[in-house]
């Protein structure tokens, strides 16, 4: 483990120690003392402050990291030319470009590589993708986002940006979301944004290549955490998650049975009152996959690769912060990549 905040010792950690047969050996900080911290839960892990070091002393079959996305992406091309597996906490790095070399690094070692998105892995997301996969529920065509948040509203990791921070911190998990629920590519993304004093409000709009579209709704311009989302489909069902916790199935041949003309049938589900571990917040899950993907050597659903979209959409928004307020043009990158990759096949 490299990286021993708040985010390994609450959430990593406790999912890690519940995978059989993955074994810690060794947890690397720059502050030695939070690196020992982890001796509270395995007497026998080895620290270091050095993560080449640690890798030459320990040989690790795989790097589990919680850091800054610099260091994401500095370590992950260390390790990875040296042939060891990478999981990273979001976000995997700043820019696209970044994202590309990290993805060229990793096909030539061939590596298996995660990003730490666990909202892709949430037990109540794994179950609405499951309701909209049926063919009973009929094909996605749209999908509607509302992300709220409170923070950031300054600049992180020594960007001079608070947009991009904003995008990577917190709308990364929302646009992933969207590219989750097909293998379509993103053919246009138009962006807004309002600037307060110290906070912003950000609507993305997408368009992907089989017609369906998303929206999102999102900034710092809010009280607290909130998450909401709405699924449609052609067959005129629709799917509501609420605060990642309820799903509503809102059925349109349910609703037509009922008798007396009432329309507002829907059927419902929540989790569990026992269900509130890292198995519901998507931890277990995504490290589960992670490891199961190094033993029989697949592919990770969100691996390096798999966020080739969601950093076109971080990029071309940004881009549109040149000019607040102004609806961005479509991305003629995206849409030039778009064609190559039909034409590709």
């Amino acid at each position: 483990m490299v990286g021993i905040g708040a985010q390994t010792k609450e959430n990593i950690l406790p999912s890690l120690l519940q995978i059989p047969d993955v074994q810690i050996v060794a947890a690397c900080d720059m502050s030695l003392e939070r690196a020992e911290e982890v001796k509270k839960y395995i007497r026998d892990v080895q620290v270091f402050r050095d993560v080449a070091t640690m890798i030459d002393c320990m040989g690790p079959d795989a790097l589990v990291l919680a850091c800054p996305p610099q260091a994401h992406r500095d370590i992950s091309l260390l390790a990875i030319e040296r042939g060891i597996h990478v999981f990273v906490e979001k976000p995997p790095c700043f820019t696209l470009s970044e994202l590309k070399d990290m993805i060229d690094a990793a096909a030539r070692k061939r590596v298996v590589t995660a990003v730490g998105l666990n909202f892709r892995f949430a037990r109540p997301i794994q179950h609405l993708r499951k309701i909209a996969a049926s063919e009973k529920f009929g094909r996605p065509v749209h999908i509607q986002i509302n992300h709220y948040a409170s923070k950031p509203r300054a600049p992180m990791w020594g960007l001079s940006s608070t947009l991009r921070s904003f995008l990577l911190a917190q709308t990364i998990h929302s646009i992933d979301l969207t590219t989750a629920f097909g293998k379509d590519d993103v053919t246009d993304v138009r962006s807004s944004v309002q600037h307060g004093s110290d906070a912003m409000l950000a609507r993305i709009d997408l368009s992907f290549s089989s017609g369906r579209s998303a929206s999102i709704l999102t900034g710092s311009m809010f009280p607290y955490f909130e998450f909401d989302m709405k699924v449609v489909s052609d067959k005129s069902n629709m799917i509501t998650l609420d605060n990642l916790w309820n799903i509503t199935l809102h059925d349109a041949e349910i609703a037509n049975q009922v008798v007396g003309g009432d329309k507002r049938w829907r059927n419902a589900w929540q989790p569990g009152p026992l269900d509130s571990g890292y198995v519901r917040s998507g931890y277990f899950g995504e490290l589960t996959g992670f490891f199961h993907a190094i033993r029989t050597g697949g592919r990770f659903e969100a691996d390096f690769e798999s966020m080739i979209p969601t950093f076109q959409v971080i990029e071309q928004v940004c881009a549109a912060e040149v000019q607040p307020g102004v609806v961005a043009p479509p991305s003629l990158r995206v849409i030039a990549e778009f064609q190559r990759s039909v034409a590709n096949g």
